[in-house]
């Protein structure tokens, strides 16, 4: 990318985040400095960091970036990056591969696309703008799902198999009361025309 959003359009104002998302919206390609931006807004509401090597600190500081990444700010963002750290952000639970070796690239782009926030894809695809303002609309409705309750895949979600060994006191369901009207046919019946 020749030049990303975040530069021009980063800071707090409220402002300048909605000129970001809607500028974004119309990019071919989604920048590392431009998705880390967004990723900054997401987690804390904001980015106050004032260039591209605070955003990777401040990411790298949360652990949703590796030690190691040192990619230009100007390189296109791919979705296995950017799958870690979302599935870090949303705390997804995951497989059993996931859940013994942590998010990779490919098994956190897999369980977000289990997850419906990512479309099919590879780790090593890249964005367009309003492929990743979709990604991060499905994540907030993710992320608000799960606070209102959880489901199958959500962080809150808490296996029928566990609850009794972690002691969680589920409602109890009500048991229908039976029936007060007669049967309309008496029973044997059936066995009688046979």
């Amino acid at each position: 990318m020749e030049k990303p959003l975040a530069p021009t359009l980063g800071g707090v104002e409220p402002e300048k985040q909605m000129e970001f998302w809607h500028q974004l919206a119309e990019q071919p390609v989604t920048s590392n400095d431009d998705a880390f931006h967004a990723l900054l807004i997401f987690i804390d509401g904001q980015d106050a960091a004032a260039d591209y090597a605070a955003r990777v600190a401040a990411l790298k500081e949360k652990g949703l970036l590796p030690a190691s990444f040192n990619q230009p700010a100007t390189q296109a963002a791919d979705r296995g990056t950017l799958s870690v750290a979302l599935a870090k952000t949303l705390k997804l639970r995951g497989g059993i591969v996931y859940s013994i070796f942590g998010p990779s690239p490919r098994y956190a782009t897999k369980e977000l696309e289990h997850a419906e926030i990512y479309p099919p894809s590879s780790p090593n695809q890249i964005f367009s703008g309003s492929e990743f303002l979709a990604v991060m609309s499905r994540a907030e409705e993710y992320q608000l799902s799960k606070s209102t309750g959880g489901k199958p895949g959500d962080a809150n979600y808490v296996p029928p198999e566990l609850e009794l060994r972690q002691g969680i006191q589920q409602p109890v369901k009500p048991v229908p009361a039976p029936s007060t009207q007669p049967a309309t046919e008496p029973a044997g019946a059936a066995t009688k025309a046979l």
